[in-house]
């Protein structure tokens, strides 16, 4: 929003004065003018005062005892109606990293604001800050000669910020900065300077030092003036050493009487630069005059022939409307192309609304075979899982019948103990017959001490043997996984040799190629590719192989984006029906048959469709060499939409946290080099994962053939390391086994041992028991041997009993096997026909898919001629506007020269312009001895006749301006000088008033033809006289006249902040508190002005009140 200023006062002159009057206001004589911040020179006065007569002669002619009598009354009477300014003034000061302080804020108040502080403190600081904050020079402080002067020792930078109040009605711009301004200035020691406008609320206005300007000069904050701010040294120098000149200076400066001086001046210039520039004027003006005149009487002799001419004017609107008539009929025959093109776009609409629906039913159909072949794949995991659970089962049950079987065989095992303890029993019986027969008396004592040695050993042997044999479960485990494990490294080993020769199959070929790409095509490609060339029949020629226009820039994916490509590298491309029956042709007679697809020229833009640009996609490691190519790679294999990520963990984290934008699958490399994984959404959202095998062919894009060999090379050095580990593996597995079945073999062979122990003393505590028996005297040996017998037959009957449960619990233990087995059969059935059923889905899948890749052609030829027919429309709609827009323009060009004539029956243009001709020709003859023609001369005439109106009115308005500038020049020069004489009087006046405080006597001498401002003082009252000059008093009364002297001077300006620095440096104690005492009387009696007042010394004499501020 443009800054709103103040009304200026009425520019003929100050309100104080009114024309014609003698009479000066010395009340309201105040300069209120705008200084120039030195852009314009000063100059000299002497021109604006031709008179000059002193003003110590108009002092003898004023009453001066009357002048102060009525100065003391109307101060006296405002003086209660002192209050703060509501803008314009300065509520702060704040600085920092500036001069000596390193932060500092000072809060002044609305009205008079004294600033105490020892020698060194920084005082003089604010004025300095002020000065530079609000726009001033560096300079102008008369303390550095640059900013980066001000900057505080060891710092880089300084800030400075000063807040102006900004309330009331005359506000500036209150809706924009509110109640305040603040206004910030920041400065470096590398030369850099800113500006900062702010709010009230610290908000950014503007950075311009154009609105600081602004509202400098809305406020009248006259910041370079030097009686408005008067800085340490100005201060020192007015109130000490300063002449009469110098005096006069600050005086003229500080009113801003100079500038006005100086304006006039220039106006003085540029009047007398009017004058030589009106001189010249008048002498062309004859010129112009003279030409007017000869233009007049040559166009007089111009008007004859005007029968001549009128035939030519007639076949000249002729020739202009046979021209129209023409145009028309070009306008109709567009109308009836127009209509023409209307009627093939609403058959291709038709078409290609028909081929859309074919499009969108073949792939609903397309989708709803992939969803069937995903849901059969899905029937899979619940048959795989009850396969799985089954072969637990019927390991379980097979466990199960190999513990009943082992049952059995230890059941047999007692059974033929039995029996031969039944034998036993029956031979020891026939020999307890026998024995009893014989009598031995001596061996008895010697057979038992035997006994308990033997039985003593014989149950060491048992825990052994039990010892023993409870460890061959364990190495009958490790030789069964021993055998299962040989078995399992053994499978690979096939697989992996083929491996290694397909590779190095590979690498033959690729060094074989020599990195060509035919050698991954078919031989007769060559041939093909010359039969394509030389056949002109094409309507474009085809596009193929596509691998041949596409180069790999990343060779570590060529495996993964072989195989997903797949055939499509091996395809051509065209744009035509009739192109493909021609290639396809040519394909059968080269025996040489790939894919072809039919494709547009429209461009394809992908821009808005691309993953963000932190993954690579198939297209972004493809460089493709034809935008055919690359338009059909997006349509068929989505390449825009196929992001490339090295690592598969973190494919799965980025595919599975939620779903990209603009991806439809992702590829990512297997642990096994050349293979990959496929991730994509499913229709449900899941993410399925398929498995991509490696590419075993030669590469079929440009790639960087060294980098595939060296892979190769690497591949099958890492397919050897690989086949070399697995035949480690099976030469440790093997010494694995063998180990495991010798120890099982020393296991047995060991166990036989301990049998044959426990047999060895279980036969010899036998014969000792027999021994022993037989030579018992004990009664009932014999019936004990029979209970024996019975015994034994009990026990074998019992294993047969128990026999005949474990044969049943056999049965048992087999039926689950049985029923497990015809459950397995069914599951590999199921699964069986899953598979079958999968397999008839993905050839139904492929079937529909080449249904609907027919129907996307179809469509996008319906697409392509829609379009041209939209753009043939187009084009006949711009060439039927051109026409109307010819005819248009024809008609009014032919309006223009006349209205609508019939042409001549027969006439036509050409024919027109032949008679033209013919009489253009006789017209020119005569026009050629006039000099041109009769138009020409008509337009010379009427341009040289207002050449000279127009040089005249020029002429008469230079001489009225520069008039009126000599008028308003003396009328300025004299109101200036009237208001010198108001300012003067009124300085005078109150010069005299504050001298009368300490009842000094004295006049301010004012001689504006000499420039000098002096004054006259007599301290002493009881003397008579004209006074004494400045330089004959003291010390103290020359500082206190000084004072007074700058109070008056201040009294006539009309800024709202006056600053002074250092006002008492020369000064008495009683005349410091007088001075003090009569500044704040004065600054009381300046209604609404602020001022900042810095001094050294205390401030006893002075005490903090509503209006008065002491800030330490």
């Amino acid at each position: 929003m443009a800054p709103t200023k103040r009304a200026r006062p009425a520019e003929d002159g100050d309100q104080g004065v009114s024309e014609g009057s003698d009479v000066i206001d010395v009340e309201r004589a105040q300069s209120n003018f705008r200084q120039d911040n030195g852009k314009r020179a000063r100059l000299s006065y002497e021109k604006s005062d031709d008179g000059g007569s002193e003003e110590s002669v108009e002092n003898e002619e004023i009453d001066q005892e009357q002048e102060s009598q009525f100065r003391t009354q109307q101060l006296a009477s405002n003086l209660a109606d002192n209050a703060a300014a509501d803008n314009g003034i300065l509520e702060s000061v704040s600085c920092s990293n500036f001069m000596c302080h390193g932060y500092m804020e000072v809060a002044l108040g609305p009205l008079i604001n004294f600033i105490i502080g020892h020698n060194g403190s920084g005082k003089s600081a604010v004025l300095t800050a002020i000065t530079i904050c609000l726009g001033g020079k560096a300079t102008a402080t008369n303390r550095g000669q640059s900013l980066k002067s001000f900057i505080k020792e060891g710092t880089e930078s300084a800030v400075l910020s000063v807040k102006i109040k900004n309330k009331g009605d005359s506000a500036y711009q209150p809706e924009l900065y509110g109640d305040s301004i603040i206004v910030e200035r920041h400065f470096s020691r590398s030369g850099s300077s800113q500006f900062k406008l702010k709010s009230a609320t610290g908000r950014l206005i503007s950075s311009k030092k154009s609105d600081l300007e602004e509202i400098c000069d809305y406020f009248a904050l006259q910041i370079d003036n030097p009686m408005n701010v008067l800085t340490q040294d100005m201060a020192r120098q007015f109130l000490s050493n300063s002449t009469p000149q110098e005096k006069y200076k600050f005086f003229m400066k500080g009113t801003q009487l100079e500038h006005l001086d100086g304006d006039y001046l220039q106006i003085e210039q540029n009047v007398d630069k009017i004058d030589q520039d009106l001189a010249k004027s008048l002498a062309d003006l004859g010129r112009y005059e003279e030409d007017a005149r000869k233009a007049k009487s040559l166009y007089a002799l111009s008007e004859k022939h005007d029968t001549l001419r009128d035939k030519v004017k007639s076949i000249c609107w002729q020739m202009a409307w046979a021209q129209v008539e023409e145009v028309e009929r070009k306008l109709a025959l567009a109308d009836d192309e127009l209509l023409k093109v209307a009627n093939a776009i609403a058959n291709a609409e038709r078409k290609e609304e028909q081929c859309a629906q074919k499009y969108d039913t073949s792939d609903h159909d397309y989708q709803n075979t992939l969803r069937a072949t995903e849901e059969l794949e899905q029937t899979l995991l619940p048959l795989n899982d009850s396969k799985a659970q089954a072969q637990k089962d019927y390991d379980a049950a097979t466990h199960n019948a190999r513990e009943v079987q082992t049952e059995q065989r230890k059941i047999k095992t007692h059974m033929k103990a039995a029996d031969q303890q039944i034998s036993d029993s029956t031979t020891a019986i026939r020999d307890e017959y026998n024995r009893l027969e014989e009598i031995n008396g001596g061996g008895n004592a010697r057979r038992l001490a035997e006994m308990d040695g033997k039985r003593t050993a014989s149950s060491d042997a048992k825990a052994r043997l039990e010892d023993h044999e409870s460890g061959l479960r364990g190495l009958e485990d490790k030789q069964r996984r021993a055998a299962e494990d040989l078995e399992q490294s053994r499978s690979p080993i096939p697989d992996k040799r083929q491996e290694i020769q397909a590779c190095e199959e590979r690498l033959k070929r690729l060094i074989g190629d020599k990195g060509k790409q035919e050698g991954a095509y078919h031989a007769n490609l060559p041939r093909l590719q010359r039969a394509i060339r030389d056949d002109g029949g094409f309507h474009q020629k085809p596009i193929g192989p596509i691998g041949y226009h596409v180069r790999l820039l990343q060779p570590t994916w060529s495996s993964i984006l072989e195989k997903s490509l797949g055939a499509a590298l091996n395809s051509f491309v065209v744009t035509s029906k009739a192109d493909q029956a021609r290639l396809s042709s040519l394909m059968t007679r080269m025996q040489c048959q790939y894919p072809i697809i039919i494709g547009n020229n429209s461009s394809v833009d992908t821009t808005n469709h691309e993953p963000n640009p932190e993954f690579d996609t198939s297209l972004r490691v493809l460089e493709i060499d034809d935008d055919l190519v690359r338009k059909q790679l997006i349509i068929n294999q989505m390449i825009e939409q196929t992001i490339l990520i090295d690592s598969r963990p973190h494919a799965v984290n980025v595919m599975s946290d939620s779903r990209l934008q603009n991806v439809k699958q992702c590829f990512t490399h297997n642990v096994r080099p050349g293979t990959g994984i496929r991730f994509s959404y499913g229709w449900g959202g899941g993410l399925s994962e398929n498995y991509i095998p490696a590419f075993q062919g030669s590469p079929r894009m440009k790639t960087d053939v060294e980098f595939q060999v060296n892979a190769c090379r690497a591949e099958i050095q890492r397919l050897r390391s690989e086949l070399n580990d697995l035949e480690r593996i099976v030469r440790e597995r093997q010494t694995s086994l063998k180990n495991a079945e010798q120890a099982i073999t020393r296991h047995r062979r060991e166990a036989g041992n301990l049998r044959v122990e426990v047999q060895r003393l279980t036969d010899e505590m036998d014969g000792l028991q027999e021994a022993i028996d037989r030579d018992s005297v004990e009664e009932g040996g014999l019936e004990a041997l029979k209970k024996g017998l019975e015994d034994a037959k009990i026990q074998r009957a019992s294993y047969e009993a128990q026999y005949g449960d474990s044969v049943v619990a056999m049965d048992k233990a087999r039926e689950p096997l049985r029923t497990i087995k015809e459950q397995m059969k069914v599951i590999e059935n199921d699964i069986a026909n899953t598979h079958t059923r999968i397999k008839k889905a993905e050839t139904k899948s492929l079937g529909k898919l080449g249904e609907r890749d027919v129907a996307l052609r179809e469509k996008n030829l319906a697409v392509d001629e829609h379009r041209r027919a939209r753009e043939a429309k187009i084009a006949a709609q711009e060439a039927r506007a051109d026409h109307a827009e010819t005819v248009a323009v024809y008609t009014g060009q032919a309006s223009a020269i006349c209205e609508r004539v019939a042409v001549d029956q027969g006439e036509t243009c050409a024919s027109l312009e032949k008679k033209l001709e013919k009489l253009q020709a006789d017209l020119k003859r005569w026009e050629t001895q006039l000099g041109g023609t009769r138009e020409e001369i008509a337009e010379a005439a009427a341009r040289k006749v207002q050449a000279f109106q127009q040089a005249r009115a020029q002429v008469a308005g230079v001489e009225k301006l520069a008039q009126l500038l000599k008028t308003t020049l003396v009328n300025r020069k004299e109101r200036w000088k009237v208001f010198q004489r108001a300012i003067t009087a009124r300085a005078r006046v109150q010069f005299m008033w504050m001298l009368s405080e300490r009842s000094f006597r004295g006049k301010l001498l004012a001689n504006h033809k000499e420039k000098k401002l002096d004054l006259n003082v007599e301290p002493d009252p009881t003397k008579v006289g004209k006074g004494r000059e400045a330089k004959t008093l003291s010390g103290g009364e020359k500082s206190f006249s000084t004072i007074c002297l700058l109070l008056s001077l201040w009294d006539a300006m009309g800024a709202p902040v006056r600053c002074l620095d250092e006002f008492d440096v020369f000064m008495d104690s009683v005349n410091r508190e007088v001075s003090m005492r009569k500044m704040i009387e004065a600054a009381r009696y300046s209604i609404g002005k602020q001022f900042i007042l810095i001094t050294p010394g205390s401030m006893g004499s002075v005490s903090s009140s509503h209006d008065v501020k002491i800030i330490k």
